[in-house]
């Protein structure tokens, strides 16, 4: 700041994790953004929350300060599903754990109020997203306050934020007072007046009663789950004692233009030097040659966070811009040749786009469950083109997709010779698929498609694989203890993984994320859109459910012998033969 002759920052950025300047960080998006339209930007990443004064350490802003937990709700990377610490934080410098705290974004927030008294606060990002309204909490086991609340900020930006951050930025520069920015889309405040309310207005249950009442709770669910598509989205209102929460509509999709412009900026894709002495930020280097080609994810899976936070309607860039990125990448010194990536949530959902257009109206939970939706217009040969563009980029050797690809959309376009140029070209000895379960009721609730579509999927995938002349793997992602799953589900998906000769390693235990489907249904012990009453694995049989992922597993052998001998299923606890497990790893399978 000395060296640029600021004697304040407009805006103040605090991060709840290592400053890295690439766009697949929210700080540096968000900071870059607000740079390139003329504002002064600071950020502060991983302030020591046990000394306020670090939080003073740039000064005073003139316009606001925002606030992010991270790339990460912070619980999440500090807790384990268990419960435990974790013992590796990716997005802290070295991978050092413990130097954000839980809840980071309501530390942050109440520590700003007390050494920056009067300056506007703006939460963002993901933990911000998922909580701006009253929402199950799995680490302390009830239903929580909007966090808005909780760390007395002004608002909530939720969901991908630019557009929002940018026009509170505006009007606060052109004189606003905080209190009368009040109307701008993405965003959720707080007032004791009723008369503020907007109108259209649905009304939720109360604060009070979804906290003490499950039926309140998936009522209240319910009805904001209605209000996700932004071309047609009413503001949702929650009581809260005395006040009143107020969600606006989701924030409007980005333009192709937009997007380009986005990630046009100036980043460096680099950790600050500062960590060059911890060995740089682990979560940069998954991510270093890899390129963002969309937004968005019509999948609609009930346990994913998307649909809350980036939203349903995909965004796309140009194979232009995407292309120049690549240029960029093959043009920095020590480039090996390989982009890592070209993707999104769902690699595969590149130019997908909704044929109602931006003035349609759409109350569907997914585009793509429990059929794929006719609206839903996605195009494999535009993606093939796009990796194709990539990969004749000079100094490129090899592009692969790296985020997986849905197989329900794959087996939809069987005359794009879309598999085949995958496995030909684009796929670097693993293609990761995320079948979560084989049981159907358990699909079902998942809102995914049957065991039936991943079986043919899989068939079609080794047939392409042999014609490729390759040997390539999937690599499929499982979910224990997801509500509706029992016991004997889980026995049934682990007696197909040894059928199929498979190691589970890529598996998840269940964890309620807050405002998703799924995180209702755990809490409520009901489906919330169908009233249905769910089986919910707790406690240890929660435990249970992830050991039989992994029977052969020296570490749950003990606990599963029983359960296995009783049901005829011993045969799931023999270890792997001598090197098999170990060829089996090594091999992606």
């Amino acid at each position: 700041m000395r060296a640029r002759g600021w004697s304040e920052p407009d805006i103040l950025i605090i991060a709840g994790e290592a400053y890295v300047d690439h766009p697949a960080f929210g700080a540096a998006l968000i900071g870059r953004c607000l740079e390139a339209a003329g504002y002064r930007v600071a950020v502060l990443p991983l302030p020591d929350w046990r000394r306020p004064e670090s939080f003073a350490a740039l000064g005073r802003p003139r316009l606001l300060v925002g606030i992010t937990a991270g790339s990460l709700d912070s619980m999440l990377a500090n807790r384990s599903p268990g419960g435990g610490r974790r013992k590796v934080d990716a997005y802290a410098p070295g991978g050092r754990p413990g130097l954000r705290p839980d809840r980071a974004a309501i530390v942050y927030a109440n520590r700003v109020r007390e050494v920056l008294p009067g300056v506007p606060i703006l939460l963002g990002g993901i933990e911000a997203s998922l909580r701006r309204l009253a929402h199950y909490d799995f680490w302390s086991d009830r239903v929580r306050r909007s966090i808005l609340l909780d760390s007395r900020a002004d608002w909530i930006a939720y969901g991908m934020a630019e557009a929002a951050v940018l026009e509170i930025a505006g009007r606060l520069a052109a004189g606003a007072r905080p209190e009368a920015v009040r109307d701008v889309r993405g965003t959720v405040w707080a007032t004791s007046d009723a008369s503020e309310l907007p109108p259209r207005s649905i009304i939720l249950p109360g604060e009070s009663e979804v906290m003490e009442d499950p039926e309140a709770f998936n009522q209240a669910f319910r009805l904001w789950y209605r209000e996700l598509d932004p071309r047609s989205a009413r503001p949702v209102v929650q009581p809260a004692g005395n006040r009143f929460v107020v969600q606006l509509a989701p924030p409007r999709p980005l333009t192709e233009r937009e997007m380009d412009e986005l990630y046009r900026l100036p980043f460096t894709r680099r950790s600050h030097p500062m960590y060059d002495r911890d060995g740089g930020v682990p979560a940069l280097r998954t991510v270093e040659t890899s390129v963002t080609s969309h937004r968005g994810c019509g999948g609609g899976c009930s346990f994913c966070t998307l649909a809350a936070h980036q939203g349903r309607l995909v965004q796309s860039r140009s194979p232009e811009s995407i292309r120049d990125e690549v240029a960029g990448l093959a043009g920095r010194p020590g480039f090996s040749g390989t982009i890592s990536d070209i993707g999104g949530p769902t690699a595969n959902m590149y130019g997908a786009f909704c044929r109602l257009g931006s003035g349609g109206e759409c109350r569907r939970d997914s585009c793509l469950y429990p059929a794929i939706c006719p609206n839903f217009a996605f195009d494999h040969r535009r993606h093939l083109a796009l990796l194709d563009s990539a990969r004749r980029v000079k100094g490129v050797r090899h592009v692969f997709v790296g985020t997986g690809v849905r197989h329900d959309l794959v087996l939809a376009d069987p005359d794009s010779g879309y598999l085949d140029e995958l496995c030909r070209h684009y796929v670097g000895g693993q293609l990761k698929v995320a079948s979560e379960h084989v049981v159907p009721g358990v699909l079902t609730l998942m809102h995914k498609p049957g065991p039936g579509s991943f079986e043919r999927f899989r068939g079609e995938f080794e047939a392409a694989s042999r014609r490729a002349g390759r040997r390539l793997y999937l690599v499929s992602y499982f979910i224990s203890g997801h509500p509706g799953c029992t016991v004997e589900d889980m026995v049934g998906l682990a007696g197909y993984l040894a059928r199929l000769g498979h190691f589970a390693e890529q598996v998840q235990e269940f964890l309620p994320l807050p405002m998703t489907l799924s995180a209702a249904m755990y809490w409520t012990g009901q489906d919330p859109l169908t009233g249905r009453p769910l089986h919910v694995a707790r406690g240890e049989e929660r435990r249970l459910q992830r050991a039989l992922l992994q029977p052969a597993d020296p570490r749950y052998r003990k606990r599963l012998e029983p359960l296995l001998r009783q049901r005829g299923k011993a045969g799931l606890l023999r270890p792997a033969r001598a090197g098999q497990a170990a060829k089996a790893r090594k091999r992606g399978r």
